[in-house]
């Protein structure tokens, strides 16, 4: 997506982004030069990276909005105060999927992570795990 938008793309963990089912899970915040995602530190690694490919598809659809305060109820200066909302061109957060622009959004992310197959990172078991279960096998 850097490449394709000739700019950088800045991935950034952010403790507290989530809230309740009506809060914002994700945000893609556009500058004159460089896109940043915020996404909820906490989340698990399949949700964060749905999280930004929902993002993503965000800026393929070529969606837009108000800088500052969004329609998704988010205040930037609240959120994020090192940010100067006037140097800020676009906010958009995965927050409520009322909009058009939230479903498209998510519909295209579902797409992209069902082409990618994406899938939770194998489970890692601790090797007395394994002698135990080969242990208890009846064969």
């Amino acid at each position: 997506m850097a490449e394709h938008r000739r700019r950088p793309l800045f991935l950034e963990a952010v403790e507290g982004v989530a809230g309740s089912e009506n809060e914002l899970c994700g945000l893609w915040i556009e500058f004159e030069h460089a896109d940043f995602i915020f996404y909820e530190a906490s989340t698990s690694p399949l949700h964060r990276d749905h999280i930004v490919l929902h993002e993503l598809g965000h800026i393929l659809l070529g969606h837009r909005t108000a800088s500052g305060d969004t329609d998704l109820g988010v205040n930037l200066t609240g959120l994020f105060t090192g940010i100067d909302p006037g140097t800020v061109l676009n906010v958009l957060g995965r927050s409520s999927f009322s909009s058009q622009q939230e479903r498209e959004a998510e519909q295209l992310a579902t797409r992209i992570a069902g082409q990618a197959m994406l899938k939770p990172p194998p489970m890692r078991r601790a090797p007395e795990l394994d002698r135990l279960d080969s242990a208890l096998r009846y064969e």
